[in-house]
């Protein structure tokens, strides 16, 4: 009998042709395969971080090959345009196999039976794998690393199993109508920035996130500060409006504040330069003496974890919610607010966030939630569930006023998007400087030793995002000041990377505007298009004779429309052009990257009618299932 293996060729125009899986047990382990060859660290762009076909009914695919679900054998098939064309049956030949029909006595045993063989890739790794009379099965753990291709066991409703193969693992999303610069911003909505690994905590300074994704210790870093507002901006316009319980406001609601220790005092009395009623307060400095307490139980609300309030605090006055994981054997946790500039610190069960030193009234939106996970995750000790606590877990019990102070607005809710918004809008205010940017306070090494940014560079990106944010603000509060914000930031496009700013060229004098102004440049694609976004945001909202956001947006858009397809590999997308410049290797973009580009470029399909926005997002789409340009 002579038996053909089909080589797992994967690729090509008709995608992956996979005629059969195979579940097996007791599989030898495999020897270790390199990883996939993109590793370049997600910026908070995106997404980072999509799972892949989240479902119900759905198991992980078993990775460990002494399980039941073992390795996932793979029949491999060959590609249209990659497979010559077959030979008849009685010339097919293969360099390992006999050259000759089997003989009577030489016929295996184990015809139609699955037996074990070594297979060897590329003379360099051998791995155990199956065949039977007619084919190879190469087990799926392999093929997972070898082609960076993803899969895992469907479970159906009735029980039945079937396994999903997929090329890539994040997800396009397709603009739902003509962009709006003050509707929604791409898919910000599904963004949840406070909580990702690489934000160190939210400041309760100044309510933004604190970045440590170059620097350990934490730093403000506009890009994340303006997708932190985007995101709540969209959360705002497109989730059910929040459930809100008011707790104090020294007139129609009014708590039952219990007072805990001798030297405690509160009431209510007339805020100056209004003619509301505030309450004011006055208790021992340290929680352990004694505090004017507020029950938090009886709240009608009882999942509601953010909370908000109007305050005016003297001296080492301090605000603290106690709060309650619920385990087998609750526990308690005490999160302080405090007048000191450290942005977090935990001991024990302990947490204090640094609410400066500023005098006067201000408002603090806090989600307890987030300051509960980055309070654990700062104390090494704490075990990770607390690190990864969700919403089902948290209840809160009591808040305590210790010192001397006033507060107003007391209130807990289910989220509060719009203050977050608005602290973000005001940190952007706060924070621009006088060439109308947000300086990154941190260096950044892009290749080391070739390409580094030392502290205080400027990215376009973060212009762009930042006007975004800006656009959006003015527009939901009236106020101009957010809008001529946006507008200064357009100066740093017109000064060259060599001058500080973030404008360089590519060869053919095509403008482009740098997320990192390096010397020579990188052409960086996804932060390029962000910079667009926010100069046709402020274009669209500004009416003057000389419009340079406009101005600024057109001769963008003219150069990506030239350049796009130096990004095109035929089978995915580039982050950026660092080979044309420096000579090393190219830089390919990971999926979540290349998902942002495709959003990207439908979002500008959606106000610019050239096909060639249009017909590369298309093509890119095709990309991720598998397809390739043709070959030669």
């Amino acid at each position: 009998m002579r038996v053909t293996v089909r080589g797992a060729l994967l690729g090509g125009s008709m995608g992956f042709l996979m005629t059969i899986l195979l579940l097996w047990t007791q599989c030898r382990s495999l020897p270790p395969v390199p990883a996939p060859h993109n590793q370049l660290g997600p910026q908070d762009s995106l997404l980072h971080q999509q799972e892949l076909h989240k479902q119900p009914h759905r198991l992980p695919l078993q990775t460990n090959h002494n399980q039941a679900l073992g390795s996932v054998a793979l029949l491999g098939t060959g590609d249209d345009n990659y497979l010559e064309e077959e030979a008849p049956p009685d010339q097919r030949q293969h360099p390992q196999h006999r050259e000759h029909p089997p003989q009577d006595d030489e016929v295996d045993d184990d015809v139609g039976s699955i037996r074990e063989i070594p297979c060897i890739i590329n003379q360099e790794t051998t791995i155990s794998c199956r065949r039977d009379d007619q084919d190879v099965y190469i087990p799926w753990t392999f093929i997972h690393n070898y082609f960076e291709v993803y899969g895992r066991v469907d479970v159906k409703t009735d029980g039945s199993e079937v396994f999903e193969w997929s090329h890539s693992y994040s997800r396009v999303y397709e603009p739902t109508g003509h962009y709006d610069p003050t509707g929604t911003f791409l898919n910000f909505e599904l963004y949840n920035v406070e909580a990702r690994d690489r934000v160190k905590c939210v400041s309760a300074t100044e309510g933004v996130p604190i970045s440590t994704q170059w620097q350990s210790s934490g730093y403000t870093y506009p890009i994340q500060i303006a997708q932190f507002g985007l995101s709540h901006y969209c959360k705002h316009l497109t989730k059910e409006s929040p459930k809100k319980f008011i707790l104090e406001d020294g007139e129609t609601h009014k708590g039952q504040w219990k007072r805990e220790g001798r030297i405690t005092s509160f009431y209510r009395g007339q805020k100056k330069a209004s003619f509301g009623q505030i309450l004011q307060f006055k208790a021992p400095e340290s929680l352990s003496k004694g505090s004017i307490s507020l029950s938090l139980s009886n709240s009608s609300l009882p999942d509601a974890l953010v909370m908000s309030m109007d305050v005016n605090l003297q001296g080492n006055a301090s605000i603290t919610v106690t709060v309650e994981y619920k385990d087998k054997r609750p526990e308690l946790f005490h999160v302080h607010y405090v007048r000191t500039n450290k942005l977090v610190e935990t001991k024990g069960k302990h947490i204090y966030y640094g609410l400066g030193h500023s005098d006067g009234w201000r408002k603090i939106t806090r989600n307890l939630l987030i300051d509960l996970q980055k309070g654990a995750a700062a104390n090494g000790a704490l075990p990770k569930k607390y690190k990864k606590a969700t919403r089902s877990k948290i209840r809160l019990v009591d808040l305590f006023l210790n010192g001397e102070g006033s507060i107003d607005n007391v209130t807990v809710a289910s989220a509060e998007h719009i203050n977050h918004f608005y602290d973000a809008a005001n940190w952007l205010i706060t924070h621009q400087d006088d060439l109308g940017g947000w300086s990154i306070p941190v260096p950044r090494k892009v290749i080391s030793g070739l390409l580094e940014l030392d502290s205080g560079w400027y990215s376009s990106m973060a212009q762009g995002q930042a006007m975004s944010l800006l656009v959006r603000a003015a527009h939901h509060s009236g106020d101009r000041s957010y809008l001529q914000a946006a507008v200064r930031a357009t100066h740093l496009f017109t000064l060259n990377n060599t001058q500080g700013g973030v404008r360089t060229y590519f060869p053919g004098n095509i403008v482009w505007y740098e997320e990192y102004p390096t010397t020579p440049s990188l052409f960086v694609l996804n932060g390029f298009i962000y910079s667009l976004l926010g100069l046709y945001d402020l274009k669209e909202s500004v009416s003057a004779p000389s419009n340079i956001a406009e101005d600024l947006y057109e001769a963008g858009m003219n150069s990506l429309k030239k350049l796009l397809p130096l990004f095109d590999t035929g089978w995915g997308s580039l982050y950026d052009l660092r080979h044309f410049t420096t000579h090393v290797a190219p830089n390919l973009a990971r999926w979540d990257y290349h998902t942002t580009h495709i959003t990207q470029l439908l979002l500008l399909a959606s106000i610019d009618d050239d096909p060639v926005l249009a017909s590369t997002a298309q093509r890119w789409k095709e990309y991720m299932v598998g397809h390739r340009a043709s070959h030669n």
